[in-house]
């Protein structure tokens, strides 16, 4: 069946995002907890994790996640085959997982005023952030890879990590700053706070700027291309509906 097209729901989408509010919150006894499990999903805990360059290694102790896992900073997740994953975090965003994916969760710390630091590395797969807007304070929610990273506040936006470590950021509202990770997964970016939601200054992110309904590809080396149209078929367009009625959902 055919699905909506870029100018049918796009709308309706930046609707959607305008009107979520994330609460205040004070800092949470966890950075993020399993909402929803479809299929099989294990969890590394940082205490227990044995790095490689792109993720844990084989030897690593994994543990089974069901719903209501909590996770905490430094702590790796990965999903099996036919498997669909959603974290709630203190602030009220969510953040999906899909199948054969794995992403460290690098960063979460939240304040009664509002500030937040949210960073997820994507190791390999797709995962999907829909982002409460902040309520106060300083904020950052990034979405890493082995060589990029998206930085965005009060939007909905994917991210597909390939095996070559090339990457794809699409964004559906919004507006995503997508610029060079120059230090890899090992190491924070260094970056310039920016307003949102709205159009992020160019200059500001020294990077590619992406809209809603527009993509940024990185190549394996890291090269950014500039920002373009797309229109999702296929699995991508089942992943970004099952996404958007996910997000209804939990408004």
């Amino acid at each position: 069946m055919k699905g909506p097209t870029k100018r049918s729901w796009a709308p309706a989408l930046l609707m959607a995002s305008a009107l979520l509010v994330a609460p205040a919150v004070a800092s949470a006894g966890h950075a993020a907890k399993v909402s929803l499990l479809q299929g099989q999903a294990q969890v590394l805990r940082a205490a227990d994790k044995h790095s490689g360059k792109t993720g844990p290694k084989d030897d690593a102790p994994w543990k089974t996640m069901k719903v209501g896992t909590q996770l905490q900073e430094g702590d790796a997740i990965r999903t099996q085959a036919k498997t669909r994953l959603e974290l709630l975090v203190p602030d009220g965003s969510r953040v999906r997982l899909g199948s054969k994916s794995s992403m460290v969760l690098s960063q979460g710390h939240f304040k009664r005023s509002g500030e937040r630091k949210v960073t997820f590395t994507l190791w390999l797969g797709k995962v999907w952030a829909k982002v409460a807007k902040r309520v106060g304070g300083k904020s950052s929610f990034e979405v890493k890879t082995q060589n990029a990273v998206a930085g965005v506040r009060g939007t909905s936006f994917a991210v597909l990590a390939q095996v070559d470590a090339s990457s794809v950021v699409k964004v559906y509202t919004g507006s995503v700053g997508v610029k060079k990770n120059a230090a890899g997964t090992s190491a924070p970016t260094k970056r310039r706070q920016v307003a949102g939601p709205q159009r992020i200054d160019k200059k500001q992110w020294e990077e590619v700027i992406a809209t809603a309904m527009t993509q940024v590809k990185i190549t394996s080396v890291g090269q950014i291309q500039p920002a373009e149209d797309f229109i999702d078929e296929g699995e991508d367009l089942q992943w970004a509906m099952w996404n958007q009625e996910r997000d209804q959902a939990v408004r």
